[in-house]
């Protein structure tokens, strides 16, 4: 069918009428954490209202490009395109995406006979509208921007080719694909079989799941079955389903792993196989695919990390996917009508106790983590979480830290308009004493993420949020300034990913070892606005506080509590800053056999840790110190105690109250108090049963020379 488009194509151009073509672009700023994110434009030249081509709307932005051109020397083109940037609205896109470095730019052409209907009131004038009737659809790699002004932005594109800067192991990137040889020359994996090179899981006949067993023959044999001669194949062995063997070839040889000698002889690659059925015998694996699978690799750079790990351990799904819950609360406050912005319903939970928002002091470290799921229904100004009032029409707009969904400029026309992005609000490093003037504190907005589509029934998607807070470390304390006068240190994560990007002056603070957020004397300092401080002044999920003002609700001088319209699950706080291991932990993956991973089984993959889940080394998450580890084994000290409060998400009558609450699971003491509409729910997922599969470490490093590792490592001189 693709054929039939682009002949159509070919007929239109040699047409003697043919109609004018467009230039369509989408630029996708993070590839990586929000592939499906997009900025569709075109350049207004010939239509100047937005077009929709394959279903796609494309906004009228004026722009033009050059250098698009194939050259005839073989050398890679460069082109350039300037946007205008008006409303500072591509400046808005580089502060929050990074400079767009890396991002991707997809170049369609089409001609207007071939446009869709919806672009024309009676359907397409010109022509019969034909989504496969296609020019042009190339991809670019945002190069670097070359110019930036109030007028327009220019930008240098590569070619995904052309990545002669680009080295990983001192060895030069040319495709996205691994060109090494599996287990052999710059690879040398020696660990067990993964998946198949289709990246499929191992499935017997019934299509059941094969997990790879080994088991030393004879006994005492060396545990790392690749240099387990008994491993190898043997026409005589009987085999039982799920064990493996490997065949060595008799044409292909490698160098022996470590040789320095160009001249020594090489040894035979090994290929390796599980068998499908028990009592395998006779059946040579290379010959008999109803046998025994071939392990293999999909030669993608995500298949080196599956194998080149640290650990001693696969996890493997090993049985029928089977469902789990965990427990939610959905909060329900969408605004009706849209044009008033303020929520029919409002819900939230919150407390005032000393214990949580004393634990969040800026003389002291801590960290709060919580999993929300917001939609676009959510009413203007709709709030996550709040720990002061959220004031639009008096500086400042946050008084500590508030996430919610952004009701400055940033990405709408008008100061106030509802937007779908969702910010972190607080203030910076500095805060004035005797002034509110802006240009005298620093207000800071960190774009986290974007608001999320409305999805019928429990197959959501979820953010994580984890924010630290730094002081007294070596990375911004002033021993000659007292610790309550120093500015701290705060770091936001979405997903894993630190998105404090150091917008304003913090990048150079940062550089210079000082902090991004106000100190506790700026904050009891301030003389202005009736002497209110800026500390805690609450503890709140789902809703922020608003005043009505021109640049928040009109409705007459009343305040509005803003309810977010979406779904809270698993929230805490901790009394220090978590490290990279413990964020990490916090967030669950969802195993599920490849074959699952489409349309049909569309669900979230990760969701929170369950509190029971940290044991061992990870009991410092719920205030052990290390219980379950080994006891030779160095009590974890720094998780002592360290857990404040943990809501899974379970709600409930609050003891000694009348009141239904979201109930701390930790020590019960902390519980949230519910005020509004909230609804308790339990949201189901499928996840596959899970088996540890020992991998012990080959004699080369593993991860330390990814994605090869014939020698090569980072940071450090090693053979092996």
């Amino acid at each position: 069918m693709a054929e039939e488009g682009k002949n159509k194509v070919a007929e239109s151009l040699l047409d003697m009428q043919p109609t004018a073509i467009l230039e369509l672009f989408r630029i996708f700023p993070d590839r990586i954490n929000k592939p499906t994110l997009f900025l569709g434009f075109h350049g207004g030249a010939n239509f100047n209202k937005s077009i929709v081509w394959q279903g796609v709307k494309y906004l009228p932005i004026a722009m033009e490009g050059e250098g698009f051109d194939v050259l005839g020397d073989g050398k890679l083109p460069r082109p350039k395109i300037r946007i205008a940037n008006k409303n500072n609205l591509i400046t808005n896109f580089l502060q929050n995406y990074k400079d767009l470095i890396h991002a991707k730019i997809v170049r369609k052409k089409a001609q207007v006979k071939f446009l869709d209907d919806a672009n024309f009131d009676g359907g397409n004038p010109f022509g019969v509208a034909d989504a496969k009737a296609e020019l042009a659809n190339e991809t670019w790699l945002m190069g670097r921007k070359t110019q930036e002004s109030k007028i327009f932005v220019e930008f240098e594109l590569n070619s995904p080719l052309d990545l002669e800067n680009f080295s990983v192991n001192s060895r030069g990137v040319v495709a996205k694909y691994c060109p090494w040889q599996y287990r052999g020359e710059g690879c040398r994996y020696q660990g067990m079989p993964i998946e198949k090179d289709d990246g499929s899981p191992f499935l017997d006949s019934d299509g059941k799941l094969i997990v790879p067993q080994y088991e030393a023959q004879p006994a005492g044999s060396p545990v790392d079955f690749f240099f387990d001669e008994s491993a190898a194949w043997n026409s005589q062995s009987i085999y039982e389903k799920s064990g493996i063997v490997w065949v060595a070839s008799p044409s292909i040889t490698i160098r022996p792993f470590g040789s320095t000698d160009v001249n020594e002889s090489g040894v035979p690659l090994k290929t390796v196989y599980i068998s499908t059925v028990d009592n395998n015998s006779g059946n040579a694996p290379q010959d008999n695919p109803s046998f025994w699978l071939k392990d293999g690799c999909t030669k993608k750079f995500n298949a080196c990390s599956k194998r080149f790990t640290s650990t001693t351990d696969l996890i493997m799904v090993a049985g029928d996917p089977a469902e789990r819950t965990i427990n939610a609360i959905k909060i329900s406050g969408a605004a009706s009508p849209e044009s008033e912005n303020i929520p029919n319903f409002t819900g939230l939970f919150h407390t005032t106790v000393e214990e949580i928002t004393g634990a969040l002091d800026p003389r002291k470290e801590w960290t709060v983590m919580g999993w929300v799921n917001i939609n676009a229904n959510s009413a203007k100004g709709a709030g996550i979480f709040s720990t002061s009032q959220k004031d639009d029409g008096q500086w400042p707009n946050s008084r500590f830290l508030n996430i919610g969904v952004d009701t400055t400029n940033r990405g709408a026309s008008t100061v106030g308009n509802k937007t779908t992005q969702v910010t972190a609000d607080h203030l910076g490093y500095l805060l004035n004493k005797t002034s509110s003037d802006t240009s005298l504190n620093a207000y800071r907005s960190t774009y986290l993420n974007e608001t999320q589509p409305i999805v019928q029934g429990d197959n959501l998607s979820w953010y994580q949020y984890i924010i630290t807070h730094q002081t007294g470390t070596a990375t911004f304390a002033n021993p000659d300034v007292p610790a309550h006068e120093q500015e701290t240190l705060i770091n936001f994560y979405v997903n894993g990913t630190n998105l404090f990007d150091g917008q304003g002056n913090d990048n150079a603070r940062l550089a210079n070892n000082l902090g991004n957020f106000a100190s506790y004397a700026e904050r009891t300092g301030m003389t202005w606005d009736g002497g209110k401080n800026a500390l805690p002044k609450t503890f709140m999920l789902g809703a922020v506080e608003y005043y009505t003002t021109s640049m928040g609700y009109e409705n007459g001088g009343t305040p509005h509590t803003t309810s977010m319209n979406g779904k809270l699950l698993t929230w805490a706080v901790w009394n220090r800053s978590l490290n990279e291991l413990e964020r990490t932990y916090l967030r669950k993956p969802i195993m599920t056999p490849a074959e699952m991973s489409n349309d049909n089984w569309a669900q979230p993959q990760e969701v929170p840790r369950l509190y029971e889940d940290c044991t061992g080394q990870f009991s410092t998450l719920t205030g052990g110190t290390g219980d379950g580890l080994e006891s030779s084994h160095a009590p974890l000290s720094y998780g002592h105690n360290s857990l404040v409060a943990w809501w899974d998400g379970t709600t409930g009558l609050i003891p000694s109250t009348s009141k239904i609450g979201m109930l701390d699971i930790h020590t019960g003491e902390f519980h949230l108090t519910g005020s509004g509409n909230f609804t308790g729910e339990s949201i189901t997922y499928v996840e596959g049963t899970t088996m540890r599969v020992p991998n012990p470490t080959p004699r080369n490093p593993r991860y330390g020379g990814f994605p090869g590792t014939d020698g090569f490592g980072y940071g450090r001189n090693t053979q092996y």
